[in-house]
């Protein structure tokens, strides 16, 4: 890439990761609830306007705002982003929402791939471009995304990590897109060295979305009603039976890619599972592992357009497979 002339600087993604409590997407034991990290909980949960206050509570600690007001004024709304040409796949983010018409996006990342990473700054950059008209002018959109992140980097200790556009003297050019970075891993490193005392509200409700353990979540949230309700409901969906069949399909997901070494590629969910095992086979020049993938998906009755968004085959090779 082309640099400015006498700058010297190190991009976040060039640091090694650290792979330290990085969390698995796994088979539940006795006494478990699915992680907000695997992609059906954070449909089943997060991605429905029932369940609103939920978000609504994470969002509470994250921004200035009220949970009873935010509460008041939130509003799911469609999770595609525009596409730049018309033959260009349908991309869905994990999560978007109105508030006094602000945008606020969740991503889940399980994938530590620069590509991950850059895709989700273009879907911040899009939900921005979405202009809205005022009176006679037209006004970009203010995009604050929260990257919710299931890996690290070494010499990063920070669990909250925030990136505006602004100069060397903190002079912010806009506040309109804004990115904030939650380290999961050092979370869970901060709580297994220094113990619950040493955390706080954002940091106990995340941590209590993202463990497993039903009892350690509910000393997590400390008579918090609104996430009392979130553990007890989480473990009512996971004892459905549709809910069951989807999870047990990414966990299969996840140690398929385990299986075919593919580890530094997984990422949860059906959606992102396979995304960069898969570049990294097309760059050896391994198509037919893609067609082998998505084969072994079909086997499992997953959408067609989910495997195209994991295998990167169009739709009609995907058909011509079956």
């Amino acid at each position: 890439m082309v640099k400015l002339r006498g700058e010297i600087y190190q991009e976040l993604y060039e640091l090694e990761r650290d792979k330290e409590q990085v969390f698995s997407i796994k088979e539940l034991n006795k006494g478990e609830k699915a992680s907000l990290l695997s992609d059906i909980m954070f449909k089943s949960m997060f991605q429905n306007d029932e369940r609103i206050r939920y978000s609504c509570r994470l969002l509470s600690h994250l921004l200035d705002m009220e949970y009873k007001e935010l509460l008041s004024k939130i509003k799911l709304v469609k999770n595609d982003v525009n596409k730049k040409y018309n033959n260009d796949k349908n991309e869905r983010c994990d999560y978007v929402a109105e508030i006094d018409g602000s945008i606020i996006n969740i991503e889940i990342n399980n994938n530590s791939s620069v590509t991950t990473m850059e895709r989700n700054l273009e879907y911040a950059s899009r939900l921005y471009a979405k202009k809205t008209k005022v009176g006679t002018k037209y006004r970009y959109t203010q995009t604050i995304q929260f990257n919710i992140n299931n890996f690290a980097f070494k010499g990063n200790e920070d669990i909250i990590d925030i990136y505006y556009m602004q100069n060397k003297r903190l002079i912010k050019l806009t506040s309109k897109i804004i990115i904030v970075n939650i380290y999961v891993p050092k979370l869970r490193q901060k709580y297994y060295n220094e113990g619950i005392d040493s955390l706080n509200e954002l940091e106990r409700c995340i941590l209590a979305l993202i463990e497993p353990n039903i009892k350690l979540s509910e000393e997590l949230i400390m008579g918090d009603k609104v996430m009392e309700d979130y553990v007890k409901e989480a473990v009512e969906v996971c004892s459905e039976e549709s809910f069951g069949e989807s999870y047990d399909k990414e966990v299969a997901l996840q140690e398929q890619a385990r299986n075919d070494g593919y580890e530094e590629g997984l990422s949860a969910g059906v959606k992102k599972g396979l995304e960069e095992g898969i570049e990294k086979g097309i760059e050896k020049g391994t198509v037919n592992r893609s067609r082998e993938i998505a084969l072994s998906m079909l086997k499992k009755n997953i959408d067609v357009n989910t495997i195209s968004d994991c295998t990167g085959l169009s739709l009609e090779e995907i058909k011509n497979l079956q």
